[in-house]
């Protein structure tokens, strides 16, 4: 392979921008030519890089994509030829998007543009052209492939052998379909894989790569750089085509307003993460005190506890608060090895948590036979502890969550606050006890910052984000814990206790 120079790069993009300009009329925006510069580089040298783009509303984003995909049906095979670039047998490129409509989007704007290109005097044989399919050949180079995908949650995309992959709408795309289902199409090509869309409100992936990629991987559009560009090109110019936009810009504040959710994700860019969390890392953080952690809690103290049951790769824990709000323990077993488990916990209460009262257990679907082995390991004991089954479900869950959302925040009235949060976790670091570990703070802290709430007819639906690095267990044992307290009495008194 030949060492391509900057000054053979420039020429290459030169080429993509009178390209483009022959098609649309007017000269790319700097982002357009900067992201474009990007994909086709790592195309090319087939580096299979991550690259990123959020765009503001109706600025080129499919514009550029588009032609840049364009682009490279007509130039790739021919620049790798010039600078001995080894290249598979093919050149096939992926469209991904939530809905079929949103990837017919950029595949209708694609087939336009090779016919333009064909009315310009580039020829070319179409071997299939549906509506997500186009083949086509040229020359005596290999044919070209491009597909128009679904990637909803139920859809089940063909895999194919993909050189370029294009999430579009990437904030609306499940993690596991595109990590199961659509990268291992780039797999054996070491595909570039493109992620485009707006800001949203609940993290995903789109949202941790905006964070983690370098700044060179990443094109961030808002609207305020776009007017900025257009008002430059206007005073050189005096096109009144760069008028628009701002135009545009100035009816959606009209319509929606400038603070709207709509405006400020879809525009602005800016990501609204507590729309869509349940607590806020800020929020979470306010709930931290400085409190003892006892070595034994006796009989008299009043406690109570909620026990989240593992599966094969997820965590049992065991969460224990006290009657006054207080967390003051957390205990975690992995897998679903429910009978040494329980052992263990009922060790626990023995020896530990002797004031425990009553315990609220996870008992879906199979998970109802631990309750039923706890209850009956616990009446070999001395202990007094009611075990109670709780089984989700959407108004179960709904009830949970907004009981123990109702405990985790201050009430306000005139934004001042009329009473703090009932519940505390502790400021200690990670403790072990007895060789168990009984604070497990990082965990928390991330389960709680990573759980979404999305609600639907009213319902509350609180869960983990998709994916195998996130988890909610221990969300779920403590909002069982805190079935505890009522919170229709403003001193939150707990709903049982034993004297």
């Amino acid at each position: 392979m030949k060492h391509i120079s900057k000054e053979e790069w420039k020429q290459i993009f030169k080429i993509r921008d009178a390209f483009s300009k022959k098609l649309r009329g007017k000269p790319l925006y700097k982002k357009q030519k900067l992201f474009s510069n990007s994909i086709i580089k790592s195309v090319i040298l087939q580096k299979g890089e991550t690259l990123l783009s959020q765009w503001t509303r109706q600025r080129g984003k499919t514009t550029i994509v588009v032609d840049t995909v364009a682009f490279l049906i007509n130039f790739y095979f021919p620049i790798c030829k010039k600078f001995e670039i080894i290249t598979t047998p093919f050149f096939n490129v992926g469209f991904f998007a939530p809905q079929e409509e949103q990837a017919k989007t950029d595949m209708k704007l694609l087939r336009e543009t090779l016919h333009i290109l064909k009315s310009l005097g580039m020829s070319y044989e179409y071997i299939e052209h549906s509506a997500n399919t186009i083949h086509i050949s040229k020359g005596l180079y290999p044919s070209r492939m491009i597909y128009a995908f679904t990637a909803s949650p139920t859809s089940h995309p063909e895999s194919k052998t993909l050189n370029l992959i294009i999430l579009e709408e990437s904030q609306d795309l499940i993690d596991q379909q595109i990590n199961k289902a659509i990268m291992p199409m780039g797999a054996s090509t070491n595909a570039t894989n493109v992620w485009i869309g707006v800001s949203g409100y609940q993290k995903c992936q789109f949202w941790e790569l905006r964070q983690k990629l370098p700044e060179a991987n990443k094109i961030i559009v808002p609207y305020t750089e776009s007017l900025k560009e257009d008002e430059e090109l206007y005073a050189l110019t005096k096109d009144p085509f760069y008028l628009n936009y701002r135009k545009h810009i100035e009816k959606r504040i009209r319509e929606i307003g400038e603070e709207s959710d709509e405006f400020r994700t879809q525009y602005a860019m800016e990501w609204m993460l507590e729309k869509g969390q349940f607590i806020t890392y800020d929020d979470l953080l306010k709930l931290e005190a400085d409190y003892v952690i006892e070595e034994c809690y006796t009989k008299h103290m009043i406690l109570y506890a909620g026990i989240d049951w593992g599966k094969m790769h997820d965590s049992t824990i065991l969460t224990v608060v006290d009657d006054s709000g207080h967390l003051v323990g957390w205990h975690s077993w992995i897998g679903d090895d429910y009978s040494s488990q329980i052992e263990e916990i009922v060790f626990l209460l023995r020896e530990k948590y002797l004031g425990v009262r009553h315990i609220w257990c996870d008992a879906t679907g199979n998970q109802d036979m631990g309750v039923d082995t706890l209850r009956s390991e616990i009446r070999k004991t001395s202990l007094h502890c009611i075990i109670e089954g709780y089984k989700f479900s959407a108004q179960s869950k709904d009830y949970m969550y907004k009981n123990l959302s109702r405990l985790m925040k201050d009430k306000m009235m005139d934004k001042k606050v009329i009473e703090p949060s009932f519940l505390k976790f502790p400021s200690q670091k990670t403790m072990k006890q007895g060789g168990f570990t009984i604070l497990d703070k990082e965990r928390f802290i991330k389960q709680f910052c990573d759980l979404q709430k999305d609600i639907k007819n009213n319902l509350w639906h609180c869960a983990h984000p998709e994916g195998p690095n996130y988890h909610d267990d221990y969300c779920d044992s403590l909002a069982l814990a805190c079935l505890a307290f009522n919170v229709v009495r403003s001193d939150y008194k707990p709903v049982y206790s034993l004297k």
